[in-house]
């Protein structure tokens, strides 16, 4: 059967901001159960979702083998870039774009199936302090569409989708999720 590889940071893991902890989300609320439950006569679903993932490295690591061991039947999605820009006090939008355009880079020359770059949501600006995040993440995607179009990739931009976010401001709520999940599925057309 043919893959769907969901590729991503938390909000593909399923990470739940309610708790001290954090957490997981229970699998039936996530964006990727919707997606799976959906697609499921169609595809194998891969889910790998990872908190804290930035956009990869391309030396030897799971993006590259997971990349090289696809066939033209199978699809990776790929939601990546928020890590970039939160997990620093002085975001880079353009070392990001560098990253990404290397990256799709190698997936021009190296990835077989149909890749698809989904920009993620926009960072909420839910104090002052978060402005400079959410203005970079908007920044950010923007770069994103274009290095897509300059690489001829696919890419959705879903910083326009208005996912409903918990109070953190960069995880999805449940309600998120499944709206994430209807607005993927609505956008790709599978």
């Amino acid at each position: 059967m043919k893959k769907l590889i969901l590729f991503g940071d938390s909000n593909t893991y399923g990470y739940d901001p309610r708790g001290f902890l954090g957490g997981r989300y229970p699998e039936e609320v996530r964006w990727t159960t919707y997606v799976k439950e959906a697609l499921k006569n169609d595809y194998e679903i891969v889910e790998e979702g990872m908190n804290g993932r930035m956009l990869p490295e391309l030396g030897y690591g799971l993006f590259t083998t997971v990349i090289q061991g696809l066939s033209r039947e199978d699809v990776f999605v790929m939601m990546l870039g928020t890590n970039d820009i939160l997990l620093t006090n002085r975001p880079n939008v353009e070392a990001t774009l560098q990253r990404l355009d290397n990256i799709l880079n190698y997936v021009s020359q190296n990835c077989l199936a149909t890749f698809i770059l989904v920009a993620p949501p926009y960072i909420r600006a839910i104090s002052p302090e978060m402005q400079l995040y959410h203005d970079c993440s908007v920044e950010m995607n923007e770069g994103f569409m274009k290095l897509a179009k300059d690489h001829s990739i696919k890419a959705i931009d879903a910083g326009n989708w208005n996912i409903e976010m918990g109070y953190d401001g960069v995880h999805f709520s449940i309600e998120g999720h499944k709206c994430f999940a209807k607005s993927l599925l609505e956008t790709l057309q599978f």
